[in-house]
């Protein structure tokens, strides 16, 4: 279920957040799931895994649910053992405690997991009895159950359009963090901080993409979001080659770095990176083809490298090679992008080649 953007907005006003939604309505249904399975026993344990399981995403709120589960088996099996041999007391809390967190941090868990192991221990040696742990076990499970499928239905509204609007954005900095990368020096910072803006930006729109794939509300536009993972992916390994691009600017002599032909073909290869974002990403009308600005930057850095050669000394030579030789793995992965994009857009989804074959089948029948 995508909520409405403006309700979501005039609930929000009132302190009604997603989050907060998202947490009641998961606590009070898995109060009710235990209540109507179990009765009046332990009803406290599911709605308070609920609670502290719930996060803003699926695959954040999924890890702190098995982190969570691993912790209250470790604790409640330490605890049953030691309850066997010792009274409640100071000595029982600390053997179970050095016992069961030894065994979580010597098995490298999660430090979620050790602490709920510390909790788990302490409340099942408080209320020993052998039926503690399973009713832990189970009503925490039934508790992290329902807040998984609460994140899964309830998604924030126009997210992957917003997702989309994220990778976009990260391109067209991208292309000026390339643009102004020209007489850069050592000691510069602004170019740095766009193309840190820019990968971060790259980043969160692939962290949001993945996380999509866990929501029901969004299985239908799967197709897009997978073409949409893939240009993401394109483009951080194009901003991995512009941070190479801007160590090897910082290495070249001013009169290299802050040339004419260093503008012109800067701004050609960042053009093919904004033209292929603008038409991959964006619905707008880019009325300039991607295929001669590739042509264009390609015969650029040919022409320019060709007639340095001539008259730069071995090492310019060497240090020039490098820039464009990551100059050249740009386009080469703009132009495996712009293919991949193709190949994604042409083929048909699943239910359009079930509904194909549907009515094909359909229309043979009529016919006998």
């Amino acid at each position: 279920m995508i909520m409405n953007e403006g309700l979501l907005d005039r609930l929000e006003k009132y302190g009604l957040s997603l989050y907060m939604i998202r947490i009641t309505l998961a606590a009070s249904l898995s109060w009710v799931a235990v209540h109507s399975l179990y009765g009046d026993q332990y009803l406290y344990f599911a709605p308070l895994a609920a609670i502290l399981i719930t996060q803003a995403s699926v695959k954040a709120s999924l890890e702190k649910g098995i982190y969570r589960l691993i912790g209250i088996i470790i604790g409640g099996i330490v605890s049953l053992i030691v309850g066997q041999f010792f009274d409640v007391g100071a000595f029982s809390i600390l053997l179970i405690l050095l016992i069961g967190i030894g065994i979580a941090t010597a098995c490298r868990m999660n430090i979620q997991a050790v602490s709920q192991v510390g909790v788990t221990s302490v409340l099942a040696l408080t209320f020993y009895h052998n039926d503690y742990v399973l009713w832990r076990v189970a009503e925490t499970f039934i508790g992290v159950l329902i807040a998984l499928i609460i994140n899964m239905i309830i998604v924030p509204p126009n997210r992957f359009v917003k997702v989309k609007a994220l990778a976009l954005d990260g391109s067209l900095l991208l292309s000026d963090a390339l643009k102004g990368l020209v007489g850069l020096r050592r000691d510069s910072s602004k170019d740095d901080n766009m193309l840190e803006q820019a990968g971060k930006l790259l980043s969160a729109s692939n962290q949001q993409q993945k996380e999509m794939f866990y929501t029901i509300a969004h299985y239908q536009c799967r197709g897009d979001l997978k073409g949409l993972i893939q240009a993401t992916a394109h483009l951080k390994t194009i901003h991995s080659y512009v941070k190479e691009i801007a160590d090897d600017i910082c290495l070249l002599p001013a009169h290299h770095a802050n040339s004419d032909w260093m503008l012109e073909v800067l701004e050609a290869t960042a053009d093919c990176i904004a033209v292929y974002g603008t038409k991959t990403l964006s619905k707008a009308e880019c009325q300039r083809s991607l295929t001669d600005c590739l042509h264009r930057a390609r015969d650029l850095q040919a022409a320019s490298f060709s007639e340095l050669q001539g008259r730069c000394s071995l090492s310019s030579v060497r240090d020039l090679g490098a820039l464009f030789s990551h100059l050249n793995r740009v386009l080469e992965e703009v132009e495996r992008a712009s293919s991949a994009t193709y190949v994604v857009a042409a083929r048909p989804s699943t239910a359009e080649i079930t509904r194909a074959i549907r009515l094909i089948k359909k229309g043979l029948s009529q016919k006998l």
